[in-house]
């Protein structure tokens, strides 16, 4: 794979105009008037069309200046070696660990403290945007990934849309409810009324349900399976065990045709 020029990818998150000659550290969209930045090698092209996603963002930041990792079952490492060598962006992106294992991944995500780690972890290209609204012009990427994280977004449908949008293959991991009794009765209960979780917004995804909006997003399915993502992870129900070994997620992948 060529090096990635990122400047060469980018259009606005606003109006979705190319943005042309993006070489100094701030720049405007002629069309809208959008401005972006560099600061600390990171772009920032941050618009949040949803507001219930400007809500959440005080949250992540506060989140990330704590220790915020993943699993360390061996997710990570098995993405990163999908990733490696191909042009992929890795949507909310967290701290980077796909791209502390894969450093030519572009890594999206809306919280800039998250992306400072990311940084610090090795990741070379990052870019501060919103899940609804990326940065980049059509089909900039070959393969575009969302792991464990479109649970937690205002308008799924909205960010596979724009998945399938900048990418020709698709690798979503997402969370549905446990396979358990009274799973989704408990889930609420825990979330809703008791206000216990793990991140500001927690909406498991059954796989019919992502089968179809992904479908809605002009995507082929071209394997669907499970993935044994941890279950009560860092034991945010304290009374509770974290289950590791329950098919927690479903695990699809998709090619735009």
């Amino acid at each position: 794979m060529k090096k990635i020029i990122l400047e060469k990818l980018f259009a606005c998150p606003r109006c979705q105009t190319y943005l042309q000659n993006v070489k100094t550290s701030k720049g405007k969209c002629k069309k809208c008037g959008f401005t972006y930045k560099k600061t600390g090698n990171i772009w920032h092209f941050l618009h949040s069309p949803i507001k219930e996603s400007n809500d959440s963002l005080e949250k992540y930041n506060s989140m990330h200046t704590e220790a915020f990792g993943g699993p360390q079952d061996g997710s990570y490492e098995i993405l990163a070696s999908i990733a490696r060598g191909n042009k992929t962006i890795d949507i909310a992106c967290g701290e980077g660990i796909i791209e502390k294992l894969a450093p030519e991944t572009v890594g999206v995500e809306f919280s800039l403290n998250a992306l400072k780690k990311a940084k610090i972890n090795g990741a070379k290209y990052l870019v501060l945007a919103d899940a609804h609204a990326l940065p980049f012009v059509d089909n900039a990427f070959y393969i575009a990934i969302s792991s464990g994280n479109l649970e937690h977004f205002v308008d799924p449908q909205k960010a596979i849309n724009e998945m399938a949008r900048v990418s020709k293959i698709q690798i979503i991991i997402v969370h549905k409810y446990p396979p358990l009794p009274f799973a989704a009765f408990l889930y609420k209960l825990f979330t809703l009324f008791l206000k216990i979780k793990h991140q500001p917004i927690e909406n498991p995804i059954e796989e019919k349900k992502l089968l179809s909006m992904m479908k809605n997003a002009g995507l082929s399915i071209v394997y669907k399976g499970v993935w044994t993502l941890p279950v009560n992870y860092g034991r945010v129900i304290k009374f509770l065990p974290e289950l590791n070994s329950i098919p927690s997620c479903s695990f699809v992948i998709s090619i735009k045709k």
